[in-house]
């Protein structure tokens, strides 16, 4: 079933960044040579990590992901997204003193709430087990989009953190990146959720190009079945445009990691599951640096994109 548009977000967001004062330029600094071209003052590359499926492993991917961008040299912003049921503070050993509730609130800022995480990373913790943050609102979703697109900082990279499923709150958070990054396993209601939100996300709001990272298999060739069966789907009936993001392997030392609330590309750098999000990094880096931005749309920071010179 079609779900309905629940608001116009590419006119929401381009009207944000027509209305938004231009950016600040600050000099760029030296970082990893396959990173150098991003580390400058302008609007971050923008990322969502989803699923159909809870369970799937999105947040680990997100904060190994974000590890390895950081120990590149660039500067990394975390949002948890997963509004009313955060956790990446929790995997990441992290006690918020404040969360973004108390931004919707009207107690705090962005820059009040912001937390340290490993590698100098950025995060914007969410609150957890509050129901009315499930389901933002039209002003919810608007002030949030002003704040982060007013924010006076400068990062190269951000990852958003999205809850599972297709509700109002996961769509309008992957409205609001250039790149979404679809996390599957190989278990068939996993496949099939992932699935359905490409179908959603293309029917109700003509997004065309996905990303597929297929999480806790046994090597790349059960990945790239699995990534096989969803593009051969998606091609047939959809019609949309399907990229390998790549695989991460099962590994008892993810395990380990997760026990001791430690990300283990970080904790231990040589585990396969290490070595498999330093390889899906270093990919998608390359990438932004032979493509341009592609599609148009207006996202988070995206003012800097209508601003810059």
């Amino acid at each position: 079933m079609i779900i309905e548009d629940y608001d116009d977000q590419a006119a929401t967001l381009k009207k944000l960044a027509r209305q938004a004062e231009a950016a600040a330029s600050s000099p760029a600094r030296a970082v990893d040579a396959d990173a150098a071209e991003l580390s400058s003052r302008r609007a971050p590359r923008t990322i969502a990590i989803t699923s159909g499926k809870g369970g799937v492993g999105k947040t680990l991917v997100t904060v190994n992901l974000a590890v390895n961008f950081a120990r590149a040299g660039l500067r990394v912003l975390l949002i948890d997204a997963d509004l009313g049921l955060a956790n990446l503070d929790v995997v990441l050993g992290l006690t918020p003193e404040y969360t973004i509730q108390d931004v919707f609130d009207g107690h705090k800022h962005l820059s009040d709430i912001a937390l340290q995480g490993p590698m100098g990373i950025t995060i914007l913790p969410a609150a957890s087990g509050v129901a009315e943050l499930s389901n933002l609102s039209e002003s919810q979703r608007l002030m949030l989009m002003e704040q982060i697109d007013h924010w006076d900082v400068d990062y190269d990279v951000v990852l958003v953190d999205t809850g599972a499923g297709i509700s109002p709150n996961v769509r309008y958070f992957v409205l609001a990146v250039e790149q979404i990054l679809v996390v599957a396993t190989p278990d068939p209601a996993s496949i099939t959720d992932a699935y359905a939100l490409m179908k959603v996300m293309f029917l109700n709001h003509r997004i065309a190009h996905f990303d597929l990272l297929v999480n806790q298999v046994k090597g790349e060739r059960e990945a790239l079945e699995v990534y096989k069966t969803v593009q051969r789907v998606a091609e047939k009936f959809l019609n949309i445009g399907l990229n390998y993001a790549g695989f991460v392997p099962h590994d008892p030392e993810l395990v380990r990691a997760i026990r001791r609330q430690k990300v283990v590309s970080e904790l231990l750098p040589e585990a396969p599951s290490s070595a498999a999000f330093g390889v899906i990094a270093q990919r998608m880096v390359r990438l932004w640096e032979k493509n341009p931005r592609s599609e148009g749309r207006m996202t988070f920071f995206g003012r800097r994109l209508m601003t810059a010179d």
